[in-house]
């Protein structure tokens, strides 16, 4: 655990494997959340190398510009990493190497008043930029039992959806939905009890994941980012990524394909990789991890 921070960087050593960072280079964290990559990162590429630091969250970036200071050395930019044209544009550096690491961060997870956990209550709020405006409150209490419905499956993969949409719903006649723990408890009684002493995981994980992604649209930015990241890239340069949802990791693994198809870059793994069982043991959270690596051959186009 990085005890400047409290978060944890999932398969940090592999990161720092396949990135293969270098004094000199220039490399773009597109999450940079609580800065355990970052870190590491930064100091492979001294002496000489600059670091561009992303997030779409202000706060996480206030705490990284105090951890990590102001120099020649580190950039910060309060961006989207499907805006990672417009921010190479800005620095004038093609790139030697790109991390996304996906999903949200233990701080981020942990903080009540963000509301992206069913563990404990807050505001049904899961932005994680907060100058945004749609917020899970909002999908909760205006969205159709259709449109809540096709989230949960599409971004969950939540067994029976409808019944959850359809609870949902129902409660909010009654009266507004604005808390985690008012929605957990919609979720628990619309489901049989027989089904969710079955479950391995608590029955409303599925659904605050596919409320958070719906939120911050992230499937979407993460198409965007592949429309995009090969031509702010160097020959040579790699792109890793780690996802932690089957419908983030099926995008890395069909773009990075299709453009090893078209030789715009060379799969440095045919499989994604995982943490170790030691690693899952010290923390359960990175058990989901998938990460897929490629080499930049040319620019996209």
């Amino acid at each position: 655990m990085n005890e400047t921070s409290g978060h944890v960087p999932v398969m940090l050593a592999e990161v720092l494997r396949h990135l293969a960072p270098r004094p000199g280079e220039v490399m773009l964290d597109g999450t940079a959340g609580g800065g355990g990559h970052a870190a590491a990162l930064m100091e492979t590429l001294r002496p000489g190398g600059r670091l561009i630091l992303l997030d779409r969250d202000r706060e996480a970036l206030e705490r990284l510009q105090d951890r990590f200071g102001r120099g020649p050395d580190v950039r910060y930019f309060h961006a989207n990493f499907a805006d990672i044209d417009q921010v190479v544009a800005e620095t004038g550096d093609r790139l030697d190497g790109v991390l996304l690491d996906l999903g949200v961060s233990s701080l981020q997870l942990d903080a009540a008043d963000r509301g992206l956990s069913f563990d404990q209550p807050g505001p049904l709020d899961m932005r994680l930029d907060r100058s945004q405006d749609l917020t899970a409150e909002t999908i909760v209490n205006r969205w159709p039992a259709e449109r809540l419905a096709d989230i949960f499956i599409r971004y969950g993969d939540q067994p029976m959806p409808r019944r959850i949409a359809n609870a949902i719903v129902a409660a909010r006649r009654e009266s507004p939905i604005r808390t985690t723990d008012q929605l957990v408890a919609i979720i628990l009684r619309a489901l049989p009890a027989a089904f969710r002493r079955a479950q391995r995981m608590h029955p409303a994980t599925r659904v605050f994941q596919a409320l958070r992604i719906a939120v911050n649209e992230e499937l979407g930015s993460l198409e965007t980012f592949f429309d995009k990241v090969f031509d702010c890239m160097k020959p040579g340069g790699r792109v890793a990524v780690i996802a932690f949802h089957s419908g983030e990791d099926r995008i890395v693994k069909n773009r990075l394909r299709q453009a090893a198809t078209e030789g715009r870059v060379r799969l440095a793994v045919t499989k994604p990789i995982t943490p170790t069982d030691d690693e899952v043991r010290a923390n359960p959270r990175s058990r989901s991890a998938r990460l897929r690596v490629a080499e930049v051959l040319k620019a996209a186009g």
